[in-house]
């Protein structure tokens, strides 16, 4: 920070103060008195140094800049989550509020624009998305000192149901299902519902991820083919953890991917499309005539996502630990496969539920008989 003088050709002396930050020039500001600017300019320094400097002039900038700044800085996200805040701007808070200067925005805007979500009839989790969206803009403009206050952290997430409860099938069900569906959707189905793998996962594996352990084979999981929401085409990018693991390959599989990986070449798909390509789910649920097959086994309803929850509660039966399922399933914490699946891993509730003593039941009370004429008092 400085403070300088400078002489106009009128004769008048004003003193220039600038606020530096990170090697550039974020203010400036002119005065009469150097007292003055040496005053606002210890005062800046004192707000910088406590972290609560904000420049006014950028806070003057619309909803609708920032938006798109924050949503350029998201390019390291997969490409559905990059669709999906985009459709949520477009569609529903930048028409509301996308002309307002950020440091104009209240709280009772943001409200305004749940309200609108609401009365359009949109679900929870859709309007959960569109608030917790809203408070990430605000916390990007907070980080470049353009705002002091995330406004949208004042108004409450949205309550009521958010997610479909997990649904999984049992080993007979899966097997049915997987003898419904076509013979090339065959080990797409045993796949998805042994190992709990993403479909995204599946569809991006190739012949050159399968690996010999000393265990058996097992396919490494490194990239996700998501489907767009725009052009409705698959996607390549990392998976949703951004990380890479090792599935081992089911018993039941075994045979298929050698087979596939001997009679493949390099770069191949380890689970080919009919034409060769790689599977959409779109594409895998026309082919696979998913909800005919579905109901013809009786388990209609059942998604394809839930082919994942059938794996994880297969592996917890079989004795898999809580890491193990982690791992298999390529959660970011054990924490979170305990919160899907931690009931399915401790039976101590039913145990305990067994030992409860034997409650004797009451029986039914008879009715109140209305008083003989004999029972009468004397002042009836």
């Amino acid at each position: 920070m400085s403070v300088t003088r400078r002489a106009h050709s009128t004769g008048n002396v004003t003193w220039r103060a600038k606020v530096f930050f990170e090697g550039r020039v974020i203010a400036q500001r002119s005065f009469g008195r150097r007292v003055d600017a040496k005053r606002w300019e210890a005062d800046q320094l004192a707000k910088l140094d406590a972290g609560s400097w904000i420049d006014p002039a950028r806070g003057r900038m619309t909803f609708s800049a920032l938006a798109e700044e924050w949503q350029a800085s998201r390019g390291h996200l997969a490409v559905r989550s990059q669709e999906t805040t985009r459709f949520l701007l477009d569609k529903y808070v930048i028409p509301e509020i996308g002309a307002y200067p950020i440091s104009g925005i209240s709280a009772a805007d943001v409200e305004r624009v749940m309200s609108a979500l609401t009365a359009r009839g949109l679900a929870t989790a859709t309007r959960r998305r569109a608030l917790s969206m809203m408070r990430l803009v605000f916390d990007y403009a907070i980080r470049d000192r353009r705002l002091s206050v995330n406004v949208a952290r004042m108004v409450a997430l949205p309550r009521g149901g958010t997610k479909r409860e997990p649904h999984w099938l049992r080993p007979e069900q899966l097997g049915r299902l997987v003898m419904a569906v076509p013979p090339l959707c065959q080990p797409v189905v045993l796949f998805l519902g042994t190992t709990g793998c993403r479909f995204s996962e599946m569809a991006a594996l190739r012949v050159d991820d399968v690996v010999q352990t000393p265990h058996g084979l097992a396919v490494r999981v490194h990239r996700a083919a998501t489907q767009s929401k725009r052009t409705s085409g698959a996607v390549f990018g990392p998976t949703k953890t951004h990380q890479t693991r090792t599935v081992p390959v089911p018993a039941a599989l075994d045979e298929y991917v050698r087979t596939r990986v001997a009679g493949a070449a390099p770069g191949e798909y380890l689970f080919p499309s009919p034409t060769g390509s790689v599977w959409t789910n779109t594409n895998f649920r026309a082919r696979s005539g998913w909800m005919e097959a579905t109901r013809r086994v009786g388990v209609e309803g059942t998604t394809i996502h839930d082919l994942r929850h059938t794996a994880a509660s297969l592996l917890i039966a079989a004795g898999a630990d809580v890491k193990a399922v982690q791992v298999m399933l390529g959660h970011s914490t054990a924490t979170m496969t305990m919160d899907l699946y931690g009931h399915l891993f401790s039976e101590e509730t039913w145990q305990a539920m067994e030992r409860l003593p034997a409650i004797p039941l009451m029986q039914a009370p008879r009715e109140i008989e209305a008083p003989s004429e004999q029972d009468a008092g004397p002042f009836d």
